[in-house]
């Protein structure tokens, strides 16, 4: 059982020395982005982010929509967020998205985008049932979580860093992990909850952790192209299982 005081207690630790500015970080972002503006067409279209972290992602979103909402269940994220000079077509509203859709039974959006959500929450069924209430029948869901199976975790297993692809890791825990996903869990969750998967594919093919990636790129040894080919690299069949993370693209199943 939720308690919602403490997660609120929960959310503000674990965000209140965050930073996300790393280059593997920024440039992942920008392809996650990319990836889901292709999808995002004609005006008067209003969407939910669903949190927030640093304002990347919400900046690029406010460009290509005419409004958006975004939520979060951390008071220090909104308010550094409010504080930014982003476009006045933003709404922020702090809330734990287990509560969000309550004041939205009239309101539905076309587009919700959940990046990096899935693997926080207490209730993944419970959030997508949310989500899935706030949607009409032509309205998209873009959803990205980890990939469990990534080249570079099979490396730390092979190397006994880990105990096991499904486990937590410490670094999985000290970003408030609550589970992992591979791209059957994933597709199996979200279609259990009444979705159709439009696209499943694989954001970047990750062949070392993510500080290992972060140092060859300061010392360019890596380039943004590097990682952009990865990416290519992670639509394919062959690599698709070994990336980074698992993009899904959904729309609600219609009665």
């Amino acid at each position: 059982m939720l308690v919602k005081e403490k997660e609120k207690i929960f959310l503000d630790g674990l965000v209140k020395d965050y930073t996300d500015e790393a280059p593997y970080s920024v440039i992942k972002k920008h392809l996650i982005f990319d990836m889901i503006s292709s999808y995002i067409q004609g005006e008067g279209k209003i969407a939910l982010e669903m949190g927030c972290a640093n304002d990347i992602e919400t900046e690029l979103l406010s460009k290509i929509v005419e409004k958006l909402v975004v939520i979060d269940g951390s008071h220090l994220f909104i308010e550094k967020l409010k504080a930014s000079a982003l476009q006045k077509n933003v709404e922020y509203i702090e809330t734990l998205f287990e509560d969000y859709h309550s004041g939205f039974e009239n309101r539905k959006f076309d587009y919700v985008v959940c990046n990096y959500i899935l693997e926080h929450v207490y209730n993944v069924e419970e959030i997508l049932r949310n989500i899935r209430s706030i949607m009409h029948k032509d309205s998209l869901c873009f959803i990205t979580v980890p990939n469990c199976n990534a080249l570079s975790r099979k490396l730390a297993l092979e190397m006994g860093l880990v105990e096991s692809l499904e486990a937590l890791t410490e670094n999985d825990n000290k970003h408030g992990h609550r589970r992992t996903f591979d791209f059957k869990s994933a597709k199996d969750c979200v279609m259990m909850e009444g979705f159709e998967i439009i696209e499943a594919r694989g954001v970047v093919l990750k062949i070392l952790a993510d500080f290992q990636l972060n140092k060859l790129l300061k010392d360019s040894t890596l380039t943004e192209a590097h990682i952009q080919s990865l990416n290519m690299m992670a639509k394919k069949e062959q690599f698709i299982d070994l990336s980074d993370s698992i993009f899904l693209v959904l729309k609600p199943l219609v009665p």
